[in-house]
């Protein structure tokens, strides 16, 4: 705060700081919620302050949304506001990426800023947004570090260490290797970071995996351990005040089951698990009366067609998923195909004695009338026929990658959970898709790898909102897929030639 007018503490403010001074739980109340405009309380509020000023060291696997990152920033200011007068205090600040910790700083340093009862401390690093430096007389100072755990290296020791969603990428779901190295640097390195004797680590975050440093017990039996879901045992909500049964229950239509046990209920992803089981297939989305159209026969259109065809390599087949998005918002499975050993192509037609890849597709576009086919383009399979010209207009390449891979899933389950598809009862079909695990790898068999999961998905990029995708102008004549980038052309256009 600036040295200049600074009013002194009434006698209100005193008594506030004096009780607050020894009760986090008041503090929390009565000072830092200053820190926020619409700062709500709550029996899980208070709870948490408890358990983190009774604690020396805390592990929390909590809900989203639910007092994590927020409870760390008045516990550091707590400490900023009472400990730092009579010595320095030096605290690290860990999430999964620098990045990300270095965020949570700056909001900090905002909570800081904005709060009345800070109006006397001095900022030592007013420009720097992710590191703190504080003082109230020049003479001690509180210091606060981003750092993330990927990037980490060796060194650091302190007298408060936090650790905030450690497993928590926003680009990516974390895959094993990743998980494994985060576990072992947790293990290795944090645990051995806070000054002895009186030193405090506390780590909150939402599970992921069940291989998550939460659940080893033989590295949480010296902490306090919280598991708090936003719904407890009994039914009720953690933080009513905040999100109650009804708000939460519309997160979950919003969100998917899936997706909604993981990030509020602290149910973590079993990698090794299916994406989907039979069971649920068939109760949520296989039709028993679909049949897959003859690709050699015109198909009568009643609304949009889509279509995704993953490549397999020589030793798996390649698939192909038609869609047909009807005028009651259902997507209707119309034909699917394996190709099993067929040749890319032949350069000419399509031949039932001697079938071939690409002259197969251009035969289902025309006859189906496909809008826009989504292909895997991630080994470039396809690349020369591109370059020759050869593909037709309705193809569209794409390489995929983590986060294009969540995406699709994410569509994929969406529409699976709200019965928004139709497919058709078919053995192999079936088999396959559940042949993918919720770490999005594939189960190899001499039937496919996974191959009618990663097919539909695809198909589900050409519905825009349930993919968030666009298609985007490019400088050739072929179109590629970005994420959250709005077109160079209106909707309402067809794209000119050469694009």
């Amino acid at each position: 705060m600036s040295d200049e007018k600074i009013i002194p503490f009434s006698e209100d403010e005193i008594r506030v700081l004096t009780k607050s001074s020894t009760d986090f739980v008041y503090f929390v109340n009565n000072i830092f919620s200053y820190s926020s405009r619409h700062f709500i309380k709550g029996e899980h509020v208070d709870n948490t302050a408890r358990l983190l000023s009774q604690n020396k060291k805390t592990m929390r696997v909590s809900a989203r949304n639910h007092f994590k990152s927020y409870s760390f920033y008045a516990h550091i200011m707590w400490k900023m506001m009472f400990e730092l007068p009579q010595k320095n205090v030096e605290a690290h600040y860990f999430s999964f990426s620098q990045d990300l910790a270095g965020y949570h700083i700056s909001k900090i340093k905002l909570a800081i800023t904005a709060n009345p009862y800070f109006r006397h401390i001095r900022d030592r690093k007013p420009t720097a947004e992710s590191v703190i430096k504080y003082t109230w007389d020049d003479k001690t100072f509180y210091t606060l570090e981003p750092h993330g755990l990927i990037q980490f290296k060796r060194g650091v020791h302190a007298d408060y260490i936090y650790v905030d969603d450690p497993f928590q990428d926003p680009e990516n779901q974390l895959n094993p290797t990743i998980i494994k190295k985060i576990n072992e640097i947790f293990k290795s390195n944090i645990l051995d970071m806070p000054n002895e004797p009186d030193g405090e680590l506390h780590c909150a975050g939402t599970p992921q995996t069940d291989e998550d440093f939460y659940f080893d017990k033989d590295i949480t039996r010296r902490f306090v351990v919280k598991i708090l879901p936003a719904i407890t045992d009994e039914g009720k909500a953690l933080w009513p005040e905040w999100m109650d049964i009804p708000e939460l229950e519309q997160k979950r239509l919003e969100r998917t089951d899936r997706i909604f046990k993981r990030e509020y209920l602290c149910t973590p992803v079993y990698s090794t698990e299916g994406f989907f089981t039979r069971e649920y297939l068939m109760k949520k989305v296989v039709n028993l009366d679909l049949v897959s159209y003859k690709a050699r026969l015109k198909y009568s259109k009643q609304g949009e067609i889509i279509a995704g065809f993953d490549i397999g390599k020589k030793a798996h087949p390649s698939h192909l998923t038609v869609l047909e998005h009807r005028p009651n918002n259902k997507l209707v499975m119309i034909h699917q195909k394996w190709m099993d050993g067929w040749s890319y192509s032949n350069g000419k037609g399509f031949y039932d004695f001697a079938p071939t890849q690409l002259e197969y597709l251009k035969m289902v576009i025309q006859n189906f009338g496909i809008d826009r086919l989504y292909y895997d383009n991630t080994r470039g399979e396809f690349e020369s026929f591109d370059e020759q010209g050869l593909l037709p207009r309705q193809m569209i390449p794409i390489v995929f990658n983590q986060k294009i891979k969540q995406t699709m899933s994410a569509a994929f389950d969406k529409v699976v959970e709200r019965s928004q598809i139709e497919i058709i009862n078919d053995d192999r079909l079936i088999t396959q898709i559940c042949a993918v695990t919720n770490s999005l790898e594939a189960i190899q068999s001499t039937k496919g790898h996974g191959d009618a999961f990663f097919s539909v998905c695809l198909a589900l990029l050409g519905v825009k909102e349930l993919s968030n995708y666009i298609e985007e102008g490019t400088q050739t004549n072929r179109r590629k897929i970005t994420a959250g980038v709005k077109s160079i052309f209106s909707s309402d256009s067809e794209i000119p030639a050469g694009f």
